[in-house]
């Protein structure tokens, strides 16, 4: 018997991830299973795939009753959290990559946090102290690490890694963040919504991870510089104008 309180959404954004989505799911739902926890949900939140990525998951989720496919139907990863989030009826919502590039067996520490302390995020950081990155080239480490000290720089941020999939929190703190404006629809809705946690006193407690980079990684550098710089100065914009409800 599951010896775990909270119910959970685990939520895998996917775009075109027709062959490694087998993997992950299967790798995931085995550990689930090791740590016997039974009160669990795997959505796979498909965001516009135009290859087999839908009937995939669709097997999946007709082969396992944990899992479930939701089909946004147009790209974007931020939209596609935010619909499965909405929908949800689980007490801790969040995300994790397809390819498990940070080490799943992180997923327990999350639940222990969560299930012993009333902190309202948890957010996987490569850049603490104790965290192990590897197999990745040192132009992504220096656009990963370079992105952070912006947001420190311009967003006057607490919290070290703004941009890795693993990302964990409560539905009703999702709820009182929405309330307050979550905008974006892309990558960046990662990083938004960490910073307005931030901002109105929700606890985010980060840990080191173990990570490993994709070099199958279809993220064009040079264009999510500029995506992201363009999001930053956007969100310094609101806050100078104040969001929602304040």
């Amino acid at each position: 018997m599951s010896s775990y309180h909270l119910r959970y959404d685990i939520i895998i954004p996917v775009l075109n991830e027709e062959k490694r989505l087998p993997i992950g799911v299967s790798t995931l739902l085995d550990f689930l299973k090791l740590i016997h926890m039974e009160n669990f949900v795997i959505t796979i939140a498909d965001n516009g795939s135009s290859d087999r990525t839908a009937a995939v998951a669709n097997a999946l989720a007709a082969q396992y009753p944990k899992v479930r496919l939701i089909s946004i139907g147009k790209k974007g990863v931020g939209l596609a959290l935010k619909t499965a989030w909405d929908q949800s009826a689980a007490d801790v919502v969040g995300y994790m990559d397809v390819d498990l590039a940070t080490d799943i067996t992180h997923f327990q520490e999350v639940v222990n946090l969560f299930e012993t302390t009333t902190i309202d995020l948890v957010n996987g950081s490569r850049n603490l102290p104790s965290s192990v990155v590897k197999n990745r080239s040192a132009l992504r480490t220096l656009t990963s690490q370079g992105y952070n000290k912006i947001l420190r720089f311009f967003l006057n941020v607490n919290f070290t890694d703004g941009m890795c999939g693993f990302k964990f929190l409560r539905h009703s703190v999702y709820k009182k963040l929405m309330n307050f404006g979550l905008e974006n629809d892309g990558w960046f809705f990662c990083t938004e919504f960490l910073y307005i946690s931030e901002k109105y006193g929700f606890t985010i407690h980060e840990i080191p991870v173990r990570w490993v980079d994709d070099r199958d990684s279809r993220v064009q550098l040079t264009k999510t510089i500029f995506y992201y710089l363009k999001e930053i100065f956007k969100l310094r914009s609101r806050k100078s104008k104040g969001f929602n409800n304040e």
